[in-house]
């Protein structure tokens, strides 16, 4: 999304993500590999007590997450795609939230995950603790829909973040961390 700020855009991306809803979860299964930026990212990240995912959708990246952190919040702003989701892995509690107002506390999250979602870095820096980390993938690398590269995430979120980032399957990850206190 060009400008995040932006709130006729915001409210189409919405309705489209709400007419997707109804074929999501049976689309998102026939593509192999969908979650594999996010369990390379994983493998790299330091380990964490919990972990926000944040447009998490119909929870393709959950079960992922969930294996490696003992405690998930997954949010997502449409109500319909959580609903569509597929089980509850261990430890996940879902929630309806909004990228631009997460429902957390300053330096409170440890480490926020997010497969194609939408990035709103000044949102995921107000939660993340001092040194967090933030995992962003995408599934189709630049044929992701709202792809931001993950050498202009690093730009928007400043020089003192460190960066690390490769691909997987059909997708890219980036691993951010925040700076120190």
């Amino acid at each position: 999304m060009e400008d995040p700020e932006d709130r006729r855009a915001w409210q189409g991306l919405r309705a489209s993500y709400e007419y997707m809803a109804k074929s999501w979860r049976e689309w998102t299964d026939e593509q192999p590999g969908y979650d594999l930026p996010v369990r390379e990212g994983l493998r790299r990240a330091r380990p964490a007590p919990w972990a926000v995912e944040i447009c998490c959708g119909t929870g393709e990246a959950t079960a992922a997450i969930a294996e490696v952190v003992p405690t998930v919040t997954a949010c997502d702003l449409n109500p319909e795609m959580l609903r569509r989701r597929a089980g509850t892995p261990h430890g996940v509690q879902w929630m309806v939230a909004d990228v631009r107002s997460l429902p957390f506390d300053n330096g409170q999250v440890p480490l926020v995950v997010s497969l194609n979602g939408v990035f709103y870095p000044a949102e995921l820096a107000r939660v993340l603790v001092p040194g967090g980390q933030l995992l962003w993938c995408t599934s189709f690398g630049e044929g992701t829909p709202l792809y931001v590269s993950p050498e202009r995430m690093h730009q928007m979120l400043g020089p003192q973040w460190g960066a690390e980032n490769g691909r997987a399957g059909h997708g890219q990850w980036a691993l951010f961390t925040a700076p120190a206190a």
